[in-house]
Protein backbone atom coordinates (compact mmCIF):
# COMPACT_ATOMS: atom_id res chain seq x y z
CA UNK A 1 0.00 0.00 0.00
CA UNK A 2 1.33 3.37 -1.01
CA UNK A 3 1.68 6.16 1.66
CA UNK A 4 1.60 9.62 1.15
CA UNK A 5 2.53 12.39 3.76
CA UNK A 6 1.47 16.12 2.92
CA UNK A 7 2.02 19.05 5.08
CA UNK A 8 -0.69 22.05 5.05
CA UNK A 9 -0.83 25.33 6.49
CA UNK A 10 -2.96 27.40 8.13
CA UNK A 11 -2.15 30.98 8.25
CA UNK A 12 -4.81 33.32 9.46
CA UNK A 13 -5.26 36.67 10.33
CA UNK A 14 -7.79 37.31 13.28
CA UNK A 15 -10.92 35.81 11.19
CA UNK A 16 -9.68 35.43 7.88
CA UNK A 17 -7.37 32.83 6.53
CA UNK A 18 -5.05 32.99 3.61
CA UNK A 19 -5.75 30.65 0.62
CA UNK A 20 -4.47 29.84 -2.97
CA UNK A 21 -6.65 29.96 -6.21
CA UNK A 22 -6.65 27.25 -8.20
CA UNK A 23 -6.17 27.87 -11.90
CA UNK A 24 -9.58 27.35 -13.86
CA UNK A 25 -13.20 27.07 -13.06
CA UNK A 26 -15.13 26.35 -10.69
CA UNK A 27 -13.56 28.64 -7.99
CA UNK A 28 -11.26 26.00 -6.09
CA UNK A 29 -9.68 27.44 -2.76
CA UNK A 30 -6.33 25.17 -1.63
CA UNK A 31 -3.84 25.58 1.37
CA UNK A 32 -0.22 26.07 0.62
CA UNK A 33 1.98 23.01 0.70
CA UNK A 34 2.43 19.61 -0.36
CA UNK A 35 4.16 16.33 -0.51
CA UNK A 36 6.97 15.36 1.87
CA UNK A 37 10.04 13.88 -0.02
CA UNK A 38 11.88 10.53 1.18
CA UNK A 39 14.18 12.54 3.55
CA UNK A 40 12.33 15.33 4.71
CA UNK A 41 10.51 15.98 8.36
CA UNK A 42 6.81 16.91 7.65
CA UNK A 43 7.70 20.39 8.49
CA UNK A 44 10.83 20.74 5.68
CA UNK A 45 8.19 19.54 3.57
CA UNK A 46 5.67 22.38 4.10
CA UNK A 47 9.01 25.48 4.47
CA UNK A 48 9.69 24.05 1.38
CA UNK A 49 6.40 23.47 -0.78
CA UNK A 50 5.34 26.61 0.77
CA UNK A 51 8.73 28.80 -0.98
CA UNK A 52 7.70 26.93 -4.37
CA UNK A 53 4.24 27.88 -4.41
CA UNK A 54 4.32 31.36 -3.47
CA UNK A 55 6.71 34.68 -2.06
CA UNK A 56 6.34 33.38 1.69
CA UNK A 57 9.22 32.46 3.50
CA UNK A 58 8.53 30.15 6.59
CA UNK A 59 11.04 29.24 8.62
CA UNK A 60 10.29 25.73 10.49
CA UNK A 61 10.03 26.94 14.42
CA UNK A 62 7.40 29.50 12.98
CA UNK A 63 4.67 27.27 12.26
CA UNK A 64 2.96 24.99 15.06
CA UNK A 65 1.48 21.61 14.83
CA UNK A 66 -2.42 21.60 14.36
CA UNK A 67 -3.97 18.40 13.56
CA UNK A 68 -3.57 15.22 10.81
CA UNK A 69 -6.33 13.65 8.64
CA UNK A 70 -5.43 10.15 7.51
CA UNK A 71 -6.91 9.37 4.33
CA UNK A 72 -7.18 5.47 3.39
CA UNK A 73 -8.26 3.84 -0.04
CA UNK A 74 -7.78 0.30 -1.32
CA UNK A 75 -4.52 1.58 -2.79
CA UNK A 76 -2.98 4.49 -0.58
CA UNK A 77 -3.22 6.20 2.71
CA UNK A 78 -3.03 9.79 2.01
CA UNK A 79 -2.04 11.65 5.54
CA UNK A 80 -2.04 15.68 5.54
CA UNK A 81 -0.47 17.11 8.77
CA UNK A 82 -1.91 20.77 9.49
CA UNK A 83 0.14 23.53 10.73
CA UNK A 84 -0.63 27.07 11.81
CA UNK A 85 0.68 30.56 11.74
CA UNK A 86 -0.52 33.96 12.45
CA UNK A 87 0.63 36.47 9.99
CA UNK A 88 -0.91 39.75 9.56
CA UNK A 89 -2.44 39.73 6.07
CA UNK A 90 -0.22 40.96 3.25
CA UNK A 91 1.00 40.97 -0.47
CA UNK A 92 2.15 37.41 -1.42
CA UNK A 93 2.48 36.18 -5.26
CA UNK A 94 2.24 33.27 -6.69
CA UNK A 95 5.28 31.69 -8.11
CA UNK A 96 3.87 28.60 -9.65
CA UNK A 97 1.09 30.07 -12.13
CA UNK A 98 0.69 27.10 -13.85
CA UNK A 99 -1.48 25.85 -10.60
CA UNK A 100 -2.38 28.81 -8.73
CA UNK A 101 -3.96 32.03 -9.94
CA UNK A 102 -3.68 34.29 -6.44
CA UNK A 103 -3.08 34.06 -2.88
CA UNK A 104 -6.16 35.65 -0.86
CA UNK A 105 -6.49 36.36 2.57
CA UNK A 106 -10.71 35.37 2.90
CA UNK A 107 -12.80 35.54 6.20
CA UNK A 108 -12.65 31.62 6.67
CA UNK A 109 -16.29 31.15 6.64
CA UNK A 110 -16.34 31.78 2.90
CA UNK A 111 -13.31 30.11 2.51
CA UNK A 112 -14.30 27.09 3.46
CA UNK A 113 -17.24 26.74 0.96
CA UNK A 114 -14.88 26.49 -2.08
CA UNK A 115 -12.56 23.97 -0.31
CA UNK A 116 -11.72 20.10 -0.61
CA UNK A 117 -13.43 18.00 2.56
CA UNK A 118 -10.39 17.71 5.04
CA UNK A 119 -8.80 20.89 4.12
CA UNK A 120 -12.53 22.36 4.96
CA UNK A 121 -12.44 20.24 7.93
CA UNK A 122 -9.24 21.32 9.12
CA UNK A 123 -9.80 25.35 9.23
CA UNK A 124 -13.52 24.73 10.81
CA UNK A 125 -11.69 23.48 13.41
CA UNK A 126 -9.22 25.38 13.93
CA UNK A 127 -11.66 28.21 14.02
CA UNK A 128 -14.27 26.68 16.05
CA UNK A 129 -11.77 25.95 18.26
CA UNK A 130 -10.37 29.03 18.67
CA UNK A 131 -13.76 30.61 19.15
CA UNK A 132 -14.31 28.37 22.21
CA UNK A 133 -11.04 29.22 23.92
CA UNK A 134 -11.62 32.93 23.40
CA UNK A 135 -15.38 32.72 24.94
CA UNK A 136 -14.32 30.95 28.37
CA UNK A 137 -11.07 32.95 28.58
CA UNK A 138 -13.97 35.80 28.55
CA UNK A 139 -16.27 33.67 30.33
CA UNK A 140 -13.46 33.88 33.11
CA UNK A 141 -11.73 37.37 33.14
CA UNK A 142 -15.66 38.54 33.72
CA UNK A 143 -16.19 36.33 36.91
CA UNK A 144 -13.00 37.43 38.87
CA UNK A 145 -13.96 39.31 41.15
CA UNK A 146 -12.31 43.08 40.95
CA UNK A 147 -10.95 42.59 43.78
CA UNK A 148 -9.22 40.04 42.80
CA UNK A 149 -8.39 41.55 39.60
CA UNK A 150 -6.31 44.26 40.99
Amino acid sequence: MKKIVKSRLLAVSGTKIMVLKKVGKPIIYTLPGGVKKRKETEEEALVRETGEEITLKLIEEQVQFYLSHIKRTDTEIINKNYYYISLKPSKIKVLEKHKFETVLWLNWKKAVEFMDKSDRMATKAYFKNIGRKQKSKDNYERQVSPRIAL
